[in-house]
């Protein structure tokens, strides 16, 4: 499975290694250079060095039209959020999930269909369960 992965996260460096044992193909993307290189030296991935990742540009690149599921796991809940309604809205990734920190935001989005993942201790698992749908 086409796999693409916005943020170079702790979350990100335990999910990948785990994807790409699965057999799956991981394409992550970053505006962080050498966080994104090495994630490249410890996985066989393909990487995107990005400036914004609002820019369709870049979304293209990391082949979001053709990717089958899309993880947002930056920082930012905000962003996580809008990337992920771009991901399934445009381009009809039938996989998302968005990492958000704030449980108002995560109850919320819910709500609204969202595929919120939180940090915590079931993270792998919640994450993995997303790809078997």
């Amino acid at each position: 499975m086409q796999v693409l992965i916005y943020g170079c996260t702790r979350l990100a460096d335990v999910l990948v290694p785990v994807l790409v044992h699965d057999g799956h193909h991981v394409t992550v993307m970053d505006p962080d250079s050498d966080r994104l290189a090495i994630i490249r030296r410890q996985t066989e991935t393909d990487s995107v060095w990005i400036a914004d990742p609002l820019m369709q540009d870049f979304l293209i690149e990391g082949r979001i039209d053709t990717a089958e599921a899309f993880y947002s796991l930056s920082e930012d809940d905000h962003k996580n959020v809008l990337l992920c309604q771009i991901a399934s809205a445009i381009y009809n990734v039938p996989r998302t999930m968005c990492l958000l920190s704030d449980p108002q935001l995560q109850d919320f989005y819910e709500t609204l269909g969202v595929q919120v993942l939180n940090g915590g201790h079931d993270f792998l698992s919640s994450a993995r369960e997303l790809l078997d749908r």
